[in-house]
């Protein structure tokens, strides 16, 4: 079934193990994703750019690895970042300061 309506997922402390689903890309309405305390791993999609309702985005406490994907900064209602407790590396993409909610 679609989600699109769907605007709050939470799914944190359930040893969710994999990657982030691209797919939740298409969640256009979400205002708040969060999926922390988990076993994730993989990087964080660039998908992730297009939820442009996410006001809380947290992602923390799990392993994910690589960088900070540029899209996050097109996130322009989002004024929650939570992403520590992983493996990611790199510098901050520049497009998260044009972010005047964060």
């Amino acid at each position: 079934g679609s989600l699109v309506n769907l605007e709050q997922l939470f799914l944190a402390g359930n040893e969710l193990s994999g990657t982030v689903p691209d797919s939740f890309g298409s969640l256009v309405n979400l205002e708040l994703l969060e999926i922390f305390y988990n076993n994730l791993n993989g990087t964080i999609p660039d998908s992730l750019g297009s939820l442009v309702n996410l006001e809380r985005l947290n992602l923390s406490s799990n392993n994910l690895k690589g960088t900070i994907p540029a899209s996050i900064g097109s996130l322009v209602n989002l004024g929650v970042l939570w992403l520590g407790g992983n493996s990611l590396t790199g510098k901050l993409p520049s497009e998260l300061g044009e972010i005047k909610s964060l």
